[in-house]
């Protein structure tokens, strides 16, 4: 599902399908899908492993070629040796230094990332689509019940009241699907390496 498809999910849940009288616009749905996809990658990032050339005698990895980068979680160098011979990483504004210095072979450098939903495509396993929409239609409501609590309304008091409440349960849910999927939760087997 890409952006386009999920930004009418979510109006579909929010019953907001009139493009004539969009309760919110593309831009407050499309921040709220973005806010949610960031919340997604935290809980259930994509394990991405790629090899960096090293400098010779420098301990700095340049990591720019990494976009959506999250987390980097171990950098190999070198490669191949029995027991992996793992680095001791310092990770700081962007600049990612090992402990021995370089010599010009690749380290392997195992990093976690961001998903992407785009309008021509995602990274969302379509399984957890409904997670994104929950989240996102939660968010909205929620910030339609902050914004008609002062506001004559046809509905009266109680519209601030339903999107309020309607808005908690979804959040509730989604809090609770994100928790089940997510990779803080589930046992990672670690090896012991050598370093040094």
């Amino acid at each position: 599902m890409n952006l386009t498809e999920m930004r009418a999910r979510v109006r579909e849940d929010l019953q907001d399908t009139d493009s004539q009288n969009y309760r919110w616009t593309d831009d407050e749905v499309d921040g709220a899908i973005d806010r949610v996809v960031m919340d997604y990658s935290l809980h259930a990032p994509i394990e991405q492993q790629d090899d960096i050339a090293t400098t010779d005698g420098d301990t700095e990895l340049d990591i720019s070629s990494l976009t959506g980068l999250l987390k980097i979680e171990s950098v190999e160098f070198p490669i191949g040796q029995t027991p992996k011979y793992m680095q001791r990483i310092e990770y700081w504004a962007g600049q990612l230094d090992m402990e021995d210095e370089g010599n010009g072979n690749d380290a392997r450098v195992r990093w976690l990332k961001k998903h992407t939903l785009t309008a021509e495509s995602t990274t969302i396993p379509s399984e957890h689509e409904e997670i994104i929409v929950l989240g996102a239609t939660g968010y909205l409501a929620l910030s339609a019940s902050a914004y008609t609590v002062d506001r004559a309304s046809i509905a009266g008091r109680h519209a601030a009241i339903n999107y309020k409440a309607w808005g908690k349960e979804r959040l509730d849910r989604y809090d609770k699907k994100l928790k089940a999927i997510s990779r803080t939760s589930k046992v990672i087997p670690k090896r012991l390496y050598t370093n040094g």
